[in-house]
C-alpha cells in the first residue's frame, strides 16, 4: 500500500469514483470502504491546512492503514526520513482521556520506525486540533506548528508501508520476552480483549466458573492468558499452572510477580522415579489462590486434568489450548479436552487472528495436516518442498539449506549433521524432514506408522506443533517417501487426489 494525496481525495465527487481513485492511488488490492464522516473530517482538516500553508496538494500520507494480522488501524500517517506525523479524525467529540489512550498505543506501533513520532487528533464537529505531549498529556495545538512539521525538507517513504511493519514486532510472548511483559510493552487485539473483559466480569461477578480459550499457534493465547492472570492478581494471588517443559523461560516471572505462583503439571503426580518431587496430597493446594489458570492444556494427561479439577474445588480455572481440529483424530489423545470441553457451565472461545504466525505458512501447515477437498489454487512463495532416495541426499539438502540460515534439529535416528541451539519462540527459517513413518489415509489425513501401531506416540502431533515454529520461511526435505512428496506437491499445486 503506498502513500496517497489526501487534497486528490478530497475532491468533491462521487462515492463509486472515489472509491475507484483511492485504490489507483494507493495500490490496494481490494477497495477500501470509505466512510462519509470520515472523508467530511478529511475535508475540514485538509481546508484548515490551505489557510496556514502552501501546496496542500503536495502532501503524502498513508491512509487507513491496518497492521496486517494485528487489526491496528491509524487514519493518517505521514512517513519521512526524519519523522513521522500520526494524525487521527475524530467527527464527534470525545474525551481526552480516550484521545490519549489511542495516540499513546498508536505511538507505540509506530516507534519501530525509529524516528521522532507527531502525534494529533482533530475532532472536525468542534475544529478541534490536539496533540500528544512527550510527557504523554494532551493539549490544545495549533495549525502553525503541524503545518511546519508536514512541510519540512524530508524524503517521503516511497515504498509499500507493509513492509515496514511486522506483527511479530509487537505480540510479544510472556516466556520468552518477560521483561517486556512486566513492563507492559504489548497491546492485546481487539478479540483478545473482548475474551479477557468477558473472563474477568463473570469472575469478579461469581467468584467461579470454568473458562476455555483455543486456537492455532500463534494467536497469543499465552499472551492472553498471564494478561488475565495479571489482572486477577491485583486482588489475591492466583496459580499459574504449566504444561510443557518451560524451564528457565518463566523464572524471571517466577521472581518478580510475587502475586502470581508457577507450577509445572511434572509436579502434580507421580509419573514415576524421574527426581522430581510432586505433590501427593493435593487436596490444600489451591488454598491460598483465587483462581487457578493452566496453559496448554491440551498437553494435560485426563489423571492430572482432574486432580486439578478435585483440588481446585469451586475456584475458577481458565485452560488454554491449542487447536488441533485439523489433525486426524487417530492422532491425537482428546481424552482431556472432552473433559473440558463437557465441564458444567464452561464458557469457550476461539482465538481466530493469527499474529506470530505467517499466514502463509499456517495455511500451508494445516493443508498438509489434512489436505482439503476440492481445487484450492493458493501461493506458497516461502515453502520449498524437495526429495532425497536416501539419507547421502537427505544429507546435502540439509547441509544447503542450513548454509542458508535455516534452522534444523535432528530428530532422534534421523540425524543429519550437528544439532543448532534449540530455537527460543520460533525461527524464522526451518527446514524439517519427513521419513517413510508417515503416510496419507484415505481422508487425506496425515498419519504416522506409530500411531497405526496404536503405540503412545504422536509424531504427526509434534510435527504440527514443531512447523509452527517456522516464523517466515518453511522447507520440508521428505526421505524415500514419494506417496507423502506427492501429497505436498500438491497442496503447493492447489490439488486433492485420492490416497
Amino acid at each position: 500500500m503506498k502513500s496517497v494525496s489526501v487534497y486528490a481525495i478530497t475532491r468533491q465527487q462521487n462515492m463509486e469514483q472515489l472509491q475507484k481513485l483511492e485504490r489507483q492511488l494507493s495500490g490496494r488490492e481490494h477497495f477500501l470502504r470509505l466512510r462519509e464522516w470520515e472523508l467530511d473530517s478529511m475535508r475540514a482538516l485538509v481546508k484548515q491546512l490551505e489557510l496556514h500553508m502552501q501546496k496542500v496538494s503536495a502532501l503524502r500520507f498513508f491512509y487507513s492503514f491496518q497492521i496486517p494480522r494485528l487489526g491496528k488501524e491509524f487514519d493518517l500517517i505521514q512517513i519521512k526520513d526524519e519523522h513521522i506525523v500520526n494524525i487521527e479524525l475524530k467527527s464527534g467529540a470525545v474525551s481526552d482521556e480516550m484521545i490519549k489512550k489511542q495516540l499513546i498505543q498508536n505511538r507505540y506501533y509506530l516507534s519501530v520506525l525509529t524516528r521522532p513520532i507527531y502525534s494529533y487528533t482533530y475532532i472536525s464537529s468542534e475544529n478541534r486540533l490536539v496533540r500528544l505531549t512527550n510527557h504523554d498529556h494532551i493539549v490544545e495545538a495549533d495549525w502553525e506548528s503541524l503545518c511546519d512539521i508536514l512541510g519540512r525538507d524530508s524524503r517521503d517513504y516511497q515504498g509499500d508501508i507493509e513492509e515496514l511493519f511486522k506483527a511479530e514486532y509487537y505480540l510479544i510472548s510472556p516466556l520468552t520476552d518477560p521483561v517486556k511483559f512486566l513492563n507492559k510493552e504489548y497491546f492485546l487485539t481487539s478479540q483478545q480483549r473482548d475474551i479477557r473483559r468477558q473472563i474477568l466480569r463473570k469472575i469478579r461477578a461469581e467468584h467461579s466458573g470454568y473458562f476455555l480459550f483455543t486456537g492455532l499457534p500463534g494467536t497469543g493465547k499465552t499472551l492472553l492468558l498471564y494478561d488475565i492472570a495479571m489482572g486477577l492478581s491485583d486482588r489475591r494471588k492466583v496459580c499459574m499452572i504449566h504444561c510443557s517443559e518451560a524451564g528457565k523461560k518463566w523464572e524471571i516471572l517466577h521472581e518478580r510477580l510475587h502475586r502470581i505462583d508457577f507450577l509445572s503439571d511434572s509436579r502434580l503426580l507421580d509419573d514415576g522415579d524421574d527426581g522430581i518431587e510432586v505433590i501427593h496430597d493435593g487436596k490444600d493446594i489451591f488454598a491460598e489462590y483465587s483462581a487457578v489458570l493452566v496453559d496448554e492444556a491440551h498437553l494435560l494427561s485426563v489423571e492430572k486434568l482432574r486432580f486439578i479439577l478435585r483440588c481446585a474445588g469451586d475456584r475458577p480455572v481458565i485452560f488454554s489450548s491449542d487447536s488441533e481440529d485439523m489433525i486426524s483424530p487417530y492422532e491425537l489423545d482428546r481424552g482431556n479436552l472432552h473433559v473440558i470441553e463437557g465441564l458444567p457451565g464452561i464458557q469457550i472461545f476461539r482465538l481466530t487472528n493469527r499474529i506470530r504466525t505467517n499466514a502463509e505458512l499456517s495455511s500451508f501447515i494445516q493443508n498438509i495436516m489434512h489436505i482439503p477437498a476440492g481445487r484450492r489454487l493458493k501461493e506458497y512463495p516461502h515453502i520449498e518442498v524437495v526429495y532425497a532416495n536416501d539419507d547421502g541426499e537427505a544429507a546435502n539438502l540439509l547441509e544447503d539449506y542450513r548454509g542458508r540460515g535455516y534452522w534444523y534439529k535432528a530428530d532422534g535416528g534421523n540425524s543429519y549433521g550437528s544439532r543448532n541451539v534449540e530455537p527460543s519462540g520460533g525461527v524464522d527459517s526451518l527446514v524439517v524432514v519427513m521419513d517413510d513413518h508417515y503416510y496419507y489415509d484415505e481422508e487425506g489425513y496425515l498419519r504416522s506408522l506409530e500411531a497405526k501401531d496404536k503405540a503412545n506416540v504422536f509424531n504427526v502431533r509434534s510435527l504440527f506443533h514443531y512447523l509452527n515454529q517456522a516464523k517466515e520461511i518453511l522447507a520440508i526435505v521428505v526421505k524415500g517417501n514419494p506417496d507423502v512428496y506427492a501429497g505436498l506437491m500438491n497442496v503447493l499445486q492447489g490439488k486433492r487426489e485420492k490416497y
